[in-house]
This record gives C-alpha cells, sequence and structure tokens, in this order.
C-alpha cells in the first residue's frame, strides 16, 4: 500500500447520478491542497482510477458499471476500499470536473475478470 494511501470500509450509496462511495476525510486535509484530485486505488481488491470531487458538504466519487461488476457489487453493499492519489494526465484533466468518476483500471486481475463475466448475463445463441 503506498504511503499516502487510506484504507477504509465503505457502503456504496445510490444516488440520482448512480452509484457512489462518499469518503470520511478532506483530501486536502489528508494530500494537500489540490485543484483536482485524481486518485487510484481498489474497490473489492479491484483496482481503478478515478476522481475524489466534493459537492454537497461530500467528497465522492461516482462508479461505473464496468466497475460494479468486476467487484462484484451493488448499492448498499459494504467493500473494502483503498484509495490513494495519483498524477492526473491530459486526459484526465481534460474531462469535466463538475461530475468525477471511477473506472476500472486496465489490466484486470484473472480472478476480477472472472467475477465481471459471471456478473453479465448469459449471451443467446442465434439460431
Amino acid at each position: 500500500m503506498p504511503a499516502k494511501a487510506v484504507r477504509l470500509k465503505l457502503t456504496l450509496h445510490e444516488g440520482h447520478k448512480g452509484t457512489a462511495l462518499v469518503f470520511p476525510f478532506d483530501p486536502n486535509a489528508k494530500w494537500g491542497k489540490r485543484t483536482r484530485h485524481f486518485v487510484e486505488g481498489t474497490l473489492g481488491g479491484v483496482r481503478f482510477i478515478g476522481e475524489i470531487g466534493f459537492r454537497r458538504r461530500v467528497f465522492y466519487t461516482l462508479l461505473d458499471d464496468e466497475l460494479m461488476a468486476a467487484a462484484g457489487l451493488a448499492a448498499g453493499d459494504e467493500a473494502e476500499v483503498v484509495v490513494s492519489p495519483r498524477e492526473g494526465d491530459d486526459a484526465d484533466r481534460a474531462t469535466p470536473a463538475n461530475l468525477v468518476w471511477s473506472r476500472l483500471a486496465w489490466p484486470v486481475k484473472p480472478a476480477s475478470k472472472a467475477k465481471a463475466q459471471a456478473a453479465q448475463p448469459p449471451m443467446r445463441r442465434k439460431r
């Protein structure tokens, strides 16, 4: 775990924009003042990259469907989260800061890939 990493047990919340993690700490206080907090970590053992944002007095990140499926999680579940700061790249900085997302980091671990495939409905063969 990187020196600045934070390990937490968090509940996934369903909101009007999708499923989110709400962080019980201020990343400015924990990692230093920044305009945007790009992060990396694990959600239920599955690697992700994303950003922590601030809205309505909470620090949060929205979780994309692929990440949730790979981790085998749904809103209301509790999961172990490890999160640490990372430097954003040009693509990160080009995205609007008004909604912050976290997504699956590649490559996916084989066990996580199996979880993601198990979460998908079986494909029907055409006749």
